[in-house]
């Protein structure tokens, strides 16, 4: 929209700008000098016809001056072009402005003497002092989740500013999208007279743009009412970010024994160019290993260290990198959990669970220890304490040791079903954990009998570390338990042949396997297989591994404990890494009474201390998000299609963005170019009076006057023809 500041001088000052030069060259004449000639009808003819030739001449001249007064008026009366504002009879429209902030905490970059956090606040608050007394603002933070810090419009500035000062990161990512659709939705309701600001500030990051991608449906530029509404992105952070930050600490065997080694495995990521580093990794406070690595630009690069034997208990290792602009990121830290060995319970008589028994107490060296129950005593049992059940032909069990034994695989426990001929099919149809519900008891005939046991579908973990299909094993099986199909979120896990052998089910944390053979040899010739034993090992270390706590968790803003700490209590002391106590809170869920941590946002070890008392033990290992860690810029033309508006304006520091609001907001003005194009007119103003002076003839030289006043007769009846 172009406009004038100073409407009336222009029209005044250009009115006389064009009257001027008009009137000047109409009653300009050439003064005639009178000489005593004898016939003077020759110089009659001859002034008349000079005169209008320099009158001619003279156009471009006018043209000229006349352009020369008025852009001198116009460029004093100050011309601008404004985006969309709007005047009315009473003054300048009033405006409603969004402000949607960045909250992840790759905010918190290092630019030199302060944050891209400090910055984008600052930002924040030069725009809400420069709003007018009748202009109103919302403000939403994006983060994981949209934080509306003021909702609705409001016109109370100084609230906002103290508001904005008071705001921190958090160790979290973001996603621009719905906060922005939030804040569009807010200026949806405004007046029709009224201009709209949407204003988006966040360091420039590529990560939060992606939730505007069509797929994700958080956004839709046909909600933005485009003829009013002006977007401003400010991107404050680096052009070329850098960062290195540990984004994963992985620890095998995730389960460990006492006195038996294990090795760290850290994956590391990089945004920037190649760089050389190094990184160390701690436990328990004390430096194990450095060791030094290249990373390429913008790639991902893995490390291997052997930790030492650890005493049982509790312990924590830690992952650092060397200090860059980017410090929340430099740690990674887990907890690991010792044991002394691996409980498993056998149920069933001793005849049934022979041979379970025997391949248990062979690993007893490597750390199983195994304790039997004959069926109809499981209740005298605390089930909480082994990490695998095995139930040898122990069905039919009464419906209280059901329950029991589903409770145990709800927190986080193994059950092993083996069939045996004590059970009916029916006697399956009370359990609801089951990975397939019994059909019948088939036996098979001889050519049937003997097939491959071999892996079905995807390698299942339970199967690590067996070479089954590298060595191809073929067992004896005379009666099975057959299933028509699996359950839901079931799997087959092995097969003899076609038929299914070994199914899994994940239920609560924990996992239940169902065999189609018995443990012993009444129904094949699987326990005198050499895959027996180390099968039997295995599913006791994957047990162990599934109720196992947690190696760390992630910042959150609502921590359950049932799976992540099941020894809390209502009133158990949890201490934060920098000591602050964190209380345990308690809602009442389907009738049952559960427990959780509010805003665990601090990264590092929580220790909580044991209910008999004594010192606080690590009880969890929480760490930030990595996703963000990746500062991988967006390019501003990638920015503009993800938004999808016409009126998009993106800044990369304040002051360019400050001038973006005022020439939106005001206009901008040309009165300086104005100013230059009048000297370009008056310069050339004299150089073309200079010119037409030299090059207009004389009265004398035109009629041909010689020096004694005579003129020529060829001249004179020239000119009289």
């Amino acid at each position: 929209m172009f406009d004038l500041l100073n409407p009336m001088f222009f029209t005044v000052m250009g009115s006389i700008g064009v009257l001027v030069p008009l009137v000047l060259h109409l009653i300009q004449s050439r003064r005639t000098v009178k000489l005593p000639f004898s016939t003077v009808r020759f110089l009659h003819l001859a002034q008349e016809r000079s005169s209008s030739r320099i009158k001619m001449e003279n156009i471009l001249l006018w043209i000229i001056r006349t352009c020369l007064l008025v852009i001198l008026a116009l460029a004093f009366a100050m011309p601008m072009l404004r985006g969309k504002g709007r005047d009315t009879i009473f003054g300048r429209a009033p405006r409603d402005v969004a402000l949607v902030i960045d909250g992840s905490y790759s905010m918190a970059y290092n630019l030199g003497r302060r944050t891209v956090w400090e910055s984008a606040v600052d930002t924040a608050v030069a725009i809400i002092e420069g709003l007018g007394e009748q202009d109103r603002l919302c403000v939403f933070v994006a983060r994981e989740h949209v934080e509306p810090m003021i909702e609705q419009l409001s016109g109370d500035r100084d609230a906002a500013i103290s508001r904005l000062k008071a705001l921190t990161i958090a160790p979290t990512s973001s996603e621009l999208a719905p906060a922005v659709a939030q804040a569009n939705q807010a200026l949806a309701d405004s007046e029709t007279r009224r201009e709209r600001e949407i204003h988006v500030i966040t360091d420039g990051q590529g990560l939060p743009w992606d939730s505007f991608a069509a797929v994700t449906g958080l956004w839709d530029p046909a909600t933005v009412d485009q003829e009013r509404t002006t977007v401003f992105v400010s991107l404050l952070g680096a052009e070329t970010p850098e960062n290195l930050a540990p984004l994963l600490l992985e620890v095998d065997p995730p389960l460990l024994l006492a006195s038996t080694a294990a090795r760290a495995t850290v994956r590391l990521g990089l945004s920037g160019p190649m760089r050389a580093t190094t990184v160390t990794l701690t436990i328990d406070g004390v430096e194990v290993a450095t060791q030094s690595i290249t990373v390429d630009n913008d790639q991902a690069a893995e490390r291997v260290f052997s930790m030492p034997p650890l005493t049982p208990g509790w312990h924590t290792a830690r992952v650092v990198t060397p200090d860059d602009n980017l410090p929340i990121d430099n740690a990674f830290d887990v907890i690991l959990h010792v044991e002394e060995h691996f409980p498993a319970l056998c149920v069933g008589s001793r005849d049934d669970t022979l041979f379970i028994r025997a391949a248990l107490k062979a690993g007893q060296g490597g750390g199983i220890a195994v304790d039997w129950v004959e069926p109809g005593r499981i209740s005298e049992e605390s089930l909480a304490r082994y990490a695998c059940i095995f139930l040898c032909n122990a069905i039919p069990l009464s419906g209280g040791e059901v329950s029991a034994l589903e409770r145990f695989v709800d927190a986080g426990g193994l059950l092993v079903i083996f069939p045996g001929g004590a059970a009916a099919v029916g006697d399956y149809q009370s359990w609801s954990c089951l990975p397939a519900l019994p059909s019948g008891i088939v036996p098979l005939g001889v050519a049937a009998r003997k097939a491959m046991l071999h892996g079905d579908g995807a390698r299942h973990a339970l199967l690590a570390g067996l070479r089954m299909d590298e060595s191809p094993l073929s067992i004896v099986v005379r009666k099975r338990l057959a299933w028509d199909r699996l359950e839901a979120r079931a799997e087959p896990i092995l097969s003899h042949g076609e038929a299914p052998f070994l199914a899994g089910r994940p239920v609560g944390r924990g996992y239940v396997l169902l065999f189609a053979a018995s443990a012993d040899r009444s129904w094949t010739d699987f326990p005198l297989s050499p895959i027996y034993l180390p099968i039997v090992h295995q599913i006791v270390a994957y047990g162990a591994g599934i109720g196992a706590h947690p190696p760390f968790v992630w910042c959150a803003d609502h921590l359950p404990l049932s799976h992540t700490l099941p020894a809390a209590r209502h009133d158990s002391q949890i201490e934060a890494p920098d000591g602050r106590p964190v209380p345990v809170r308690s809602a009442v869920v389907g009738g049952a009474t559960v427990l959780h941590l509010e805003t665990i946002d601090q990264a590092g070890i929580y220790r909580m201390t044991p209910p008999a008392g004594g010192t606080p033990v690590p009880a969890l290992a929480v760490n930030i998000r990595r996703d963000e860690s990746n500062l991988a810029p967006l390019d501003e033309t990638v920015l503009r299609e993800r938004l999808a508006l016409d009126d998009v304006v993106v800044a990369r520091d304040r002051e360019t963005l400050e001038t973006a609001i005022r020439e939106r907001r005001v206009g901008r003005t040309f009165g300086e170019q104005l100013l230059w194009l009048v000297l370009i007119l008056a310069a050339l103003e004299f150089l073309v009076a200079n010119r037409q002076a030299q090059e207009t003839p004389t009265l004398s030289s035109t009629l041909g006057v010689d020096a004694s006043g005579k003129v020529p007769a060829a001249s004179a009846g020239g000119r009289s023809a």
